[in-house]
């Protein structure tokens, strides 16, 4: 009789990858059960400075909002890679490697934006807009949890894979970087030269009543509707065929609902390069505004804080023969003694302030109670 061979369930390796301070990654891909690890034996991420051969790389990869000197995008290398339970054997073996060099963990403190400065700052953007200096701005601010919370990180990565089954959910560490999320908002998929990208945006509370498109406000649609055109513009000019565009229609994230738009293409009908046109995707409306440049010279002297990896992209690339990005919103950066959950609004000349706060109240929620029913 055989005897069967007893394994570990990743939130367990996770356990394992932060006392031994490795560089991990640890994900689930939306409507997945499958909870996925990747694992760099040594603390060297692979710093990427453009992507022109992001269909070469191979491992768990992650791109900030604005590419600078101090946030790059880098590529965590899968030295191991498990796919749902780890067999014993492995288990023991990965138990084995220790990182001497501290992982070090940024520890710049952010200040949380008042609620009364939040309101000034989009009426700020709505004042821009009304001067046709823009037409739409994303506005971002950070709420601050304090508390220790690493040694809850692996319960908190479950509770967030069986909260949102319909969101990309993530942890990572590598070389200071140590983020957390459920994205509900994809960026890009590549399989088999079928190449799709989303357009999400406008954002209503989780009721029967915005189940039916014709429910949503102008406001919202005009939101959603900047991302479509960017998205269709950029694949025209590339001449990318749009071989189908399905949407707006209404996708259920967690507590909310959002518009959402598909695009598909086939890159086998055409010689553009996949990297070249992501950079050109990103930043999109949905993160950033409308127009892209002049919304983000708004931004940038508006919001007080760097985002970072906030309204990034990040996913696993090359595995399976796969790209798979998202979005990174519902995201947090993890210090040792305090999380920054980070939330964001798109401003529109039909912005409400009041409302806008309310919004990004109800998007930290989705952070906020996992985190709380771990505590």
């Amino acid at each position: 009789m055989r005897v069967k061979e007893s394994v570990h369930k990743i939130s367990k390796t996770i356990r394992v990858c932060l006392n031994n301070n490795l560089t991990f990654a640890a994900y689930r891909l939306p409507e997945k059960a499958e909870q996925n690890l990747i694992v760099q034996k040594d603390s060297e991420i692979k710093y990427i400075d453009n992507l022109s051969n992001i269909t070469e790389l191979k491992g768990f990869f992650v791109a900030p909002f604005l590419q600078t000197e101090k946030n790059r995008m880098f590529l965590i290398q899968p030295d191991y890679y498990f796919k749902g339970n780890i067999s014993e054997k492995e288990f023991y073996n990965l138990s084995k490697i220790k990182n001497q060099v501290r992982n070090n963990i940024e520890s710049t403190f952010e200040n949380e934006v008042p609620k009364t400065e939040y309101l000034e700052q989009v009426e700020s953007i709505i004042k821009a807009i009304k001067e046709n200096k823009i037409e739409k701005a994303v506005l971002s601010r950070i709420k601050i949890v304090k508390g220790k919370f690493e040694e809850q990180l692996p319960a908190l990565f479950s509770k967030l894979c069986d909260s949102f089954p319909n969101a990309f959910a993530y942890l990572f560490k590598a070389d200071g970087h140590f983020w957390m999320g459920a994205t509900p908002e994809p960026f890009a998929f590549l399989k088999n030269n079928t190449f799709q990208t989303s357009s999400v945006a406008g954002t209503r509370e989780n009721t029967e009543r915005y189940l039916q498109l014709k429910n949503w406000g102008s406001k919202e649609k005009k939101e959603q509707q900047y991302v479509s055109d960017h998205i269709s513009r950029i694949l025209k000019n590339e001449n990318w065929p749009i071989l189908s565009c399905l949407g707006p229609y209404v996708k259920k994230a967690g507590n909310l609902f959002h518009l959402r738009t598909d695009f598909t293409t086939n890159i086998a009908e055409v010689n553009g390069n996949v990297g070249y046109v992501l950079e050109k995707l990103h930043p999109t409306p949905a993160v950033c505004g409308y127009p892209t440049n002049d919304a983000r010279q708004i931004i940038e002297s508006i919001e007080k804080h760097n985002r970072e990896y906030y309204s990034g992209f990040l996913g696993p690339v090359g595995l399976e023969n796969a790209i798979t990005l998202f979005v990174n919103l519902r995201c947090m950066r993890i210090s040792e003694t305090y999380l920054s959950l980070y939330t964001g609004s798109g401003i529109t000349i039909d912005s409400i302030p009041e409302d806008e706060w309310q919004e990004t109240e109800m998007k930290t929620d989705t952070l906020l109670s996992a985190i709380k029913n771990i505590s």
